[in-house]
């Protein structure tokens, strides 16, 4: 037995490969190039420790970034670093390009890496070829006054003629025209809705039950002159999981359980002849919460 319990002593003190002890006169720099190949990693080592200096005491034990994220995020801002530096594009996809990029680098650099990779890849498809797309899928309807509201869901712009006037309506666009009026001109396009809850990268605990779990509630804020929200919620690796719109002014949208796994959301705001504003994207993750059985032993008499 005694054995026994010095080999788990043994196992148990091994050191774990995401971790590292600081060394004497070892600065976060030098233990970032020794490690990460790059001593300006040593802003990735201060967030992802919580550290608001890079003084670090000898004998403290770092986490270290995780090798598989870092690397699928350094990857993809290789890709856009050189997509924005060679884009003979417009210049406001070039400009919008490189802003996501600047965006993806502060991610990177805050130890979000999955963040910083999502919007790397969206920089590089800002300057890649757009697809297009070769139909609209829409909706037309009248009223009893005479009145047609055209609805736009996906695909091209459709093009609406009434009283010698055309006014294109872009995907996710709804425009009502009245009975012997032109189309209403088109009104400034909606503002984005901030995204409040959960945070980016939030690590949200919950008990299984059925083998999912939930509920979680997405919230954000109110968009002046919005009639809904679009709310989708993709997987890590961009599959839909869940859509829906719901009526303004309700801005919170509780989701059914979910598998345990790394989750991506975002909000479109939605308003009557205007054109829809999405959200910023961002992260959140699912994990099982272990829960703990108390036994008790009977009271004899």
């Amino acid at each position: 037995m005694r054995n026994a319990l010095l080999l788990v002593a043994y196992l148990s003190a091994t050191p774990s490969t995401t971790e590292v002890v600081v060394g004497e006169r070892e600065s976060l720099a030098q233990i970032a190039e020794r490690l990460l190949g790059d001593p300006k990693g040593a802003s990735e080592l201060m967030a992802l420790n919580g550290l608001t200096s890079d003084a670090v005491p000898p004998g403290t034990v770092l986490k270290l970034p995780p090798e598989a994220d870092r690397t699928k995020a350094l990857g993809a801002l290789a890709a856009a670093r050189q997509a924005v530096a060679q884009t003979s594009s417009e210049p406001t996809r070039r400009e919008e390009a490189s802003a996501k990029l600047q965006e993806a680098e502060a991610h990177f650099q805050a130890a979000h890496y999955l963040s910083a990779a999502q919007a790397a890849d969206g920089a590089s498809r800002l300057l890649s070829p757009q697809p297009v797309a070769s139909h609209s899928t829409f909706q037309v309807s009248v009223d009893a006054e005479g009145a047609t509201t055209v609805s736009v869901h996906t695909g091209p712009p459709v093009r609406v003629t009434a009283e010698e006037v055309t006014r294109p309506v872009n995907p996710g666009e709804v425009v009502r025209v009245e009975k012997g009026q032109p189309p209403p001109v088109p009104r400034r396009p909606m503002a984005a809705p901030a995204l409040r809850k959960p945070e980016e990268g939030a690590r949200i605990k919950l008990v299984p039950a059925r083998g999912k779990l939930g509920p979680v509630t997405l919230s954000w804020t109110a968009v002046q002159g919005a009639t809904g929200y679009g709310v989708e919620v993709l997987s890590a690796q961009g599959e839909p999981v869940h859509q829906k719109t719901v009526a303004a002014p309700q801005q919170l949208l509780e989701l059914p359980p979910l598998p345990a796994g790394r989750y991506r959301w975002t909000v479109r705001a939605l308003g009557e002849g205007q054109k829809p504003a999405t959200s910023s994207e961002r992260l959140f993750e699912l994990v099982e919460d272990a829960v703990k059985l108390r036994v008790g032993s009977p009271a004899w008499k």
